[in-house]
């Protein structure tokens, strides 16, 4: 990585120095202060942090602009970073549903990160505060400040490396901790390539910037929605994250491709490719698992409608124990009345609804099911005589 003018100012030490003096500052100045005042108090720490790398500057007496270097960018590496982004996003989500998987009890950070940011921010004030203002100033302590001490580092990886968990470490969250350090790992290589703070604080506004408005499309913004993310069972979303973003390995190749030519390797390509289609067949393989773990019962039945058998009570299914679950009927081949019930040996009725009629003969309810035994019953009625209805019924 090039080195500072003033290079033999700074030592790598000092850069384990400043951070912990930046985690103590947070810890027992800023933390209290967003607890006490919320979002002003987050607006302090981030202004807090861009002061810390300036006035470092001036007690290491290093020039600014070295230590926070801004240059000229190229399409290209803008195009790059943006790739990088979208590349990484998709790999914090399965990180972050890993996480939760394996300590499920920080998962409730979801539902108080929401509540404390996205019920007191309009959209506006939220690009502002959580988009352009951490960009801003955590680039400059991080990818500024602190980075500069290991200027003097012989191999890139190294720093790279510290930079990353320094990040992780940071943001002080168990479930957001290897998704963050993932980001520092891939700013902290954009700045030690490209010497540009400006390309890390690029690539850190687009990716907290998709987290604003994935949030407000999805209605973070409201104690409802904020609750229902915090009943996320992460076991049977990580197969879909990993389905979704598939094509990370190859947008992150292309990225690094576009940022650092210099760097690249085309046998790059093949590794991502092989990780591409490992993520894919490992969503599917896993989407699948889950819904055979799910599934209560999935089976169609045929019969014959006559007038002195109406009804079919051929089905019966057993839950071991509560639970919510989505059912499906599917009438085919068949134009007369139909009404499907579902009824429990304890004596509670689950379902007793008509099918209607249409192109399409189906319907879905999502009910509760106690643990006890089911009979699924199926009645026609006087217009259906001399049908054979075929009749899909999926619970899961």
């Amino acid at each position: 990585m090039e080195k500072l003018s003033d290079q033999g100012r700074l030592r790598p030490w000092m850069g384990f120095v400043l951070f912990g003096v930046v985690m103590a500052f947070f810890i027992f100045v800023c933390a209290p202060l967003q607890q006490n005042l919320g979002i002003p108090g987050l607006i302090i720490t981030e202004l807090a942090f861009l002061a810390m790398a300036v006035v470092y500057c001036l007690i290491r007496k290093v020039k600014i602009k070295e230590v926070l270097p801004v240059k000229k960018v190229k399409v290209r590496e803008v195009i790059g970073c943006i790739l990088l982004v979208l590349g990484i996003f998709p790999v914090s989500l399965m990180l972050v549903a890993l996480t939760a998987i394996i300590f499920p009890s920080a998962a409730a950070e979801v539902t108080e990160l929401n509540s404390f940011i996205f019920e007191n921010l309009n959209f506006p004030m939220a690009v502002l505060i959580v988009a352009l203002l951490p960009a801003i100033c955590e680039e400059a302590i991080h990818r500024g400040a602190i980075l500069s001490n290991f200027r003097g580092i012989k191999h890139d990886w190294v720093i790279v490396l510290i930079m990353g968990l320094f990040f992780g470490i940071n943001h002080m969250s168990v479930l957001r901790f290897l998704t963050t350090m993932t980001l520092g790992l891939f700013l902290s290589y954009v700045v030690v390539k490209k010497n540009n703070i400006i390309l890390s604080m690029l690539m850190h506004f687009t990716n907290n910037m998709i987290s604003v408005c994935i949030s407000y499309l999805a209605g973070a913004g409201n104690s409802a929605a904020a609750t229902t993310s915090a009943a996320v069972d992460y076991t049977k979303v990580i197969g879909t994250y990993m389905v979704l973003g598939f094509a990370s390995p190859i947008l992150i190749t292309l990225g690094l491709l576009l940022v650092y030519p210099e760097g690249h390797k085309k046998i790059r390509f093949l590794y991502a490719g092989v990780m591409a289609a490992a993520l894919l067949v490992g969503g599917f393989t896993i989407n699948t698992n889950n819904a055979k773990k799910n599934m209560v019962l999935n089976t169609t039945i045929g019969y014959l409608v006559t007038a002195e058998d109406k009804t079919n009570s051929m089905i019966d299914f057993t839950v071991e124990e509560d639970r919510d679950a989505t059912v499906v009927v599917t009438v085919m081949n068949a134009e007369g009345n139909y009404r499907v019930r579902i009824d429990g040996d304890k004596g509670s009725n689950i379902i007793n609804a008509p099918v209607p009629k249409g192109m399409v003969r189906m319907f879905t309810y999502n009910v509760s099911l106690q643990a006890d035994h089911y009979v699924i019953t199926v009645e026609a009625e006087n217009n259906a005589i001399g049908e054979k209805p075929q009749i899909q019924i999926t619970i899961g």
